[in-house]
């Protein structure tokens, strides 16, 4: 079972993307544009990561995400560690306006514990630090120390993801 600390090292390690699917551009996934990412650390380790990103074509600003690690327990499987969100587009039922607003979901050892290898709605954070999926992309990855998300996302600094990859 991970800790809070281990949970935290783990997203807070270095890391470089090793592979994007699919290499250019998204594929359609019902009413989303995906794409994912293998990552491994950089710190002189071997452990492995995925990122899943998943954008709504009804709502731009509807995004999400995610950091995952695999960890070797059977009981937990792959864990998702973050995710980060765009607004939803409706009228959060929470009073911190969450749905309503970019947010930031965490996963815990007490989660993990109880055999949700998933954030739960409860543990997040309500941020100003993104208002766009751009700029929520680049969050994500300065948060996560994804050193060479420029290389596989040339125009994302320009605020322009979708230039050039239809």
């Amino acid at each position: 079972m991970l800790t809070n600390q281990q949970i935290q090292e783990l997203i807070g390690c270095s890391k470089e993307i090793t592979k994007r699917e699919p290499a250019r551009g998204y594929r359609e996934d019902g009413r989303h544009l995906r794409w994912d990412l293998d990552l491994v650390s950089t710190e002189g380790s071997s452990t492995i990561f995925t990122v899943f990103i998943r954008r709504s074509t009804e709502f731009m600003e509807n995004f999400s995400i995610g950091l995952r690690y695999p960890t070797n327990d059977p009981t937990l499987g792959t864990v998702t560690l973050t995710r980060y969100n765009g607004p939803h587009g409706e009228t959060s039922r929470d009073t911190d306006g969450h749905y309503a607003k970019p947010h930031i979901h965490r996963t815990t050892a007490s989660e993990l514990e109880s055999g949700n290898a998933h954030p739960q709605e409860r543990d997040r954070e309500v941020t100003d630090r993104y208002s766009t999926f751009e700029q929520g992309l680049v969050v994500f990855f300065n948060d996560t120390r994804v050193v060479n998300f420029e290389d596989y996302f040339p125009n994302l600094q320009q605020g322009k993801l979708f230039d050039g990859y239809s």
